[in-house]
């Protein structure tokens, strides 16, 4: 099994993940101040993408969405994320966001 972390600052420039070998999964943090997400190959902007909001954790499924997501800062303040890497046998490829409710 393979595993691994990462501690990310996403700010103005479209930043992606730094994926370890043999893992399929990632639990993505929000630390601090929104971010928006795409996993279709196009950049997101501070106004488009998917909107995930500070204190939100998001579940990337699937080798294929950890290569391609893409993510940028929804305002004009630095957001900082923790990620967790691991392996999962789900057959799920894309995104899912728990809210901080």
């Amino acid at each position: 099994m393979a595993f691994g972390h990462e501690k990310l600052t996403v700010d103005a420039t479209v930043r992606a993940l730094t994926v370890p070998a043999d893992v399929n999964f990632a639990t993505v943090k929000v630390e601090t101040a929104a971010l928006r997400y795409r996993i279709d190959g196009t950049d997101p902007a501070t106004a488009v993408g998917v909107l995930v909001s500070a204190g939100d954790t998001m579940t990337v499924y699937g080798r294929d969405a950890l290569d391609m997501i893409k993510m940028v800062e929804a305002t004009s303040t630095d957001s900082v994320i923790n990620v967790s890497y691991g392996t999962a046998n789900t057959g799920i490829h894309g995104v899912i966001i728990n809210t901080a409710a």
